[in-house]
Formats: C-alpha cells, structure tokens, sequence
C-alpha cells in the first residue's frame, strides 16, 4: 500500500476538505496537461473531476489499494480518459496516440501496468480465499488489516497461540490452493 492512499480514503469517505487537498493539489497539474495536448482548460477540469469519480468508484466496488503514488495513478486515469475524448471527438487522429499525444513523466504508464497486474492477481488470490472456511477466510482477512494479533484473537475468542496456529494452517490451505490453479 502506498503512503498516498489517504486520498483514496478521502474519496472514499466523500471527505470534503480531503477531496479538496486533492483539488488544489492535483487540479492545475492535469489542466495543464490537457490543454497543452489539443484541451481547452474546461476539457482539463472535466477530466480530472470524472477521474475522480471513476477513482472513487473504483475505491468503493474493489477494495482498491494504491499501490503507486496518486498523482500518478490520477495522471494515467486522465491520460486514458482525454485520449478517450480526442477519439470520440476525432480532434486528433488515431494513430500515433500512445506516443505523441500525452506524456507523462517517469514510468507512470509501467507503473499502472504493474498495479493492474498486482491488483488483477491479489483478487484471485481473494477469490481462492473466498472459497476456504468462514473461520480461515475471517483469520487471514482480519491479518491481512489489522497490525496486533493479540487483538485479533481477542476479538474471535481465541487464544493468541490457537490464532497463531489456526492462520499457519490456513495459510498453507491458501498457498496449496493457489500453487494448484496454476495462478503465478
């Protein structure tokens, strides 16, 4: 999990000073970028505020966790969504979008690459979870959030050692279960 997944939770939470951070923050950023490729400065604040709605659903329907940081992830959902516009509205020809069109700096578009594919693998990861026991599913989910063990085996009414071993087992259960569907 990246440090800057507090936005996803402000967007999440519907938080409105959080939301606004990222306004001031983030706005400016992907204006400029649309508009020095073919956008008006409405084009830019149109993008980035359904970018923040598709991140928000996002957040919402998958449990998304961010795994590089937001301005990124933020920049390469806008990214996706002008070169969606431009080719609905033909302004700009097809060919030659990938390279010319947009550029965003560092290795942002490897980085979505590799967050899809590490997003795209922990849930089937989940799914293979989601078939064990109610006890194990419950064991390694609640690890998985929360830091103290202690609390945990607290709060199911077992004790620290059981838990210990219980989600040992459950592990191996998982680890079985994802080396035998040829997953990774």
């Amino acid at each position: 999990m990246h440090i800057d997944q507090i936005y996803i939770q402000y967007l999440k939470e519907n938080n409105s000073k959080g939301i606004q951070l990222i306004y001031n923050k983030y706005a400016k950023q992907i204006v400029t970028l649309i508009v020095k490729n073919s956008g008006t400065e409405d084009d830019g604040y149109d993008i980035f505020q359904e970018a923040l709605v598709d991140i928000y659903h996002m957040a919402q329907e998958k449990d998304f966790v961010l795994t590089t940081s937001f301005g990124a992830f933020l920049s390469i959902v806008c990214k996706r969504k002008w070169l969606n516009a431009l080719k609905k509205n033909q302004r700009m020809p097809v060919t030659n979008l990938e390279q010319s069109v947009l550029y965003v700096e560092d290795d942002s578009s490897k980085q979505w690459d590799d967050m899809l594919e590490k997003v795209d693998k922990e849930n089937r990861v989940m799914a293979l979870l989601n078939t064990m026991g109610e006890s194990c599913q419950q064991i390694i989910k609640r690890c998985m959030t929360e830091k103290h063990q202690e609390k945990i085996a607290e709060a199911l009414g077992i004790s620290y050692a059981y838990l210990r071993k219980k989600k040992s087992e459950c592990m191996a259960t998982l680890i079985r279960k994802v080396k035998e569907s040829g997953l990774f």
